[in-house]
Formats: C-alpha cells, sequence, structure tokens
C-alpha cells in the first residue's frame, strides 16, 4: 500500500472536524486534586481548556515529549517541563475521558502519533500478522505476568491479561534493541516515557517459556546491529 494514503486519509478525517476534535476529559493534578475541560487536538499541537485557567496549557507538537496512551478512556502527555518539587523530573499531564465522551479512537491516535513524530507508549493491542510468536512471562521489578510477544513487519506487540503492561512498538520508531543471552531470555530496549531522561531506554526483560528461534533472532540482531 502506498505509504502516504494513510496520512491521507488522517487528513481527510481531521478536515471533517474543521482539523480539531474536542475531547471532554479529567484533569488528575500532581500530587492531588482535579479539574475538568477540554482537550484539543489539532494540526498545530494539542490544548488544554479549563475554567481554572493556570491549569490551561498550549503545547506545539515539538513542546511534547511523549504520548503514552494508557487505555482507550486515559492518557498522559510527557512534556519538558522541570517540576521543582520532583527534583527536576519533565512534568506528565494526566487526563481522563468523561464519562459522557466517546472512546479515544484509533484514528486519533494515529493523528497524534503522526504529528508528533517521536516514540510514543501504546499499552492498546493491535492486530498485526505475525512473522514470529513467543508465549512469555514479562519480569517486573517483583514478580511479572504472562503473555504473547508477536512480531510483525512493522510492529512488535506484547498481549497480556494485565492493561498496563500491554504494549505495542513500532518497529523503526519505538525500538532501539533487542537482546537475547540466552535460548530463554530476551530484552526489548525501548524509548519509554522516562521523566529523568527520555534517551535512556526502558528495558523489557521476558523469560521464554519455549526456547528462542534463533534464525529469527539472528533477523531481528541485523534489524537492530546493523554492520555487526
Amino acid at each position: 500500500m502506498n505509504r502516504w494514503i494513510p496520512t491521507l486519509l488522517l487528513l481527510v478525517f481531521f478536515n471533517a472536524w474543521g482539523e480539531a476534535e474536542t475531547l471532554k476529559v479529567r484533569h488528575d493534578h500532581n500530587p492531588w486534586g482535579k479539574c475538568t475541560g477540554e482537550v484539543i487536538v489539532s494540526e498545530s499541537g494539542i490544548e488544554y481548556r479549563t475554567e481554572k485557567k493556570k491549569h490551561s496549557r498550549q503545547w506545539k507538537w515539538v513542546d511534547i515529549q511523549s504520548f503514552d496512551r494508557k487505555s482507550s478512556t486515559a492518557f498522559s502527555i510527557l512534556t519538558y517541563q522541570d517540576q521543582k518539587w520532583a527534583l527536576g523530573a519533565d512534568r506528565s499531564f494526566n487526563f481522563t475521558l468523561l464519562p459522557e465522551q466517546e472512546p479515544l479512537s484509533e484514528e486519533t491516535f494515529q493523528f497524534i502519533s503522526e504529528h508528533l513524530g517521536k516514540p510514543v507508549v501504546d499499552r492498546m493491542g493491535r492486530r498485526i500478522e505475525a512473522e514470529y510468536q513467543v508465549e512469555v512471562k514479562h519480569l517486573h521489578t517483583f514478580g511479572g505476568c504472562e503473555g504473547t510477544l508477536y512480531f510483525g513487519k512493522d510492529w512488535i506487540v506484547y498481549e497480556t491479561d494485565h492493561p498496563k503492561d500491554a504494549r505495542t512498538w513500532k518497529r523503526d520508531r519505538d525500538v532501539e534493541s533487542v537482546w537475547s543471552l540466552n535460548r530463554y531470555q530476551l530484552e526489548i530496549h525501548v524509548f519509554e516515557e522516562n521523566k529523568r531522561a527520555f534517551d535512556k531506554t526502558r528495558r523489557f526483560r521476558f523469560q521464554l517459556k519455549e526456547p528462542l528461534d534463533e534464525s529469527y533472532y539472528e533477523q531481528l540482531r541485523r534489524e537492530f546491529f546493523p554492520g555487526r
């Protein structure tokens, strides 16, 4: 398929709104409190409007460090703004759609992703044609969760019953490297929301329930470590 078609479809979609979409949301403050308002997504960036003027914000696309789709009804925007009370950690704005608001659509999320032009965090699943798949346990700091890793031409998907741990990564945008120390272990290093240093990747460690296919791993190594 022509690579311009998805972008053209998104432009047509947003032109149908008058080049903007308005989402009715609740803004959850850190470390406490909340307010309600509207998040407006447009060609120029993302704006939050609320009656509490000191909480209103306008971000050009270049001012947004990352966008995290936590679910179909919740998302956060990581900015470059320092938080003095958090020792200078970058500020994240958390939003939840109000009950009367339709869920965040795939078209809107892809529009944001295209215009942001940076790695995003996507905790929603995606149906892909898998080249390779393997049953795994995702290792947390304490314990873990079980699921399946799917590898497609353009995407890597971790599907699990634990929604906050599910991920969809675009291979050429979100993934920094893939590494294995043995046939029963795999690490995926991704660019994910890091409030202290976004260029430091997050490591997802997986324990494999069956041996890693050596030929497919070599394919991954050639992709992420060219020339080695």
